[in-house]
């Protein structure tokens, strides 16, 4: 009797143990990521207002030859945020010449043109997308200066575009 409760016993713990191995069943899926080219940038142009006299505004549009430009390559067809840090005075010593920005100052094109720009407001973020075949991008800035009272120089400044990946 007693092989008879050990067999027994030796079965149902076969049993269990072999329903246990059947219940845990598993799969495998891949992971897999594709690294983007790297944005980079290049400042390419200052913006050149030239001779501005005293009262008399100096305007450049993006579009002008004089406007400032950079060159932007990354991932083809990838959405980028482009992000301006204007300055409010050009400087000459410890004179100030205020400069300004309107709702079209700025500019972008996916062709390496300043003609058929597509304007926007440098002092917004704006969003686009690069090139859809090699991922460049242009970007022109334009802006006034109205001198009024400030003694004659070489009044000077510095335009920042930053720009990034949003991930569409």
């Amino acid at each position: 009797m007693k092989k008879i409760l050990a067999g027994m016993a030796a079965v149902l713990a076969l049993t269990t143990l072999v329903g246990q191995a059947q219940a845990q069943v598993s799969a495998s899926v891949g992971a897999r990521a594709t690294v983007a080219q790297a944005l980079t940038i290049t400042a390419v142009d200052s913006l050149l207002f030239g001779a501005a006299f005293p009262n008399t505004t100096r305007a450049i549009a993006p579009s002008d030859a004089a406007s400032g430009s950079f060159t932007l390559a990354g991932a083809a067809n990838a959405e980028v945020t482009l992000t301006f840090t204007l300055p409010a005075n050009l400087t000459f010593g410890a004179n100030n010449l205020p400069v300004t920005f309107g709702a079209a100052s700025a500019g972008h094109n996916t062709a390496n043109s300043r003609a058929g720009i597509t304007a926007f407001d440098p002092t917004v973020v704006r969003t686009t997308r690069l090139e859809a075949a090699f991922g460049n991008l242009y970007v022109f800035i334009g802006g006034s200066v109205s001198p009024v009272a400030q003694p004659a120089g070489d009044y000077k400044g510095s335009i920042t575009l930053a720009t990034a990946y949003t991930g569409n």
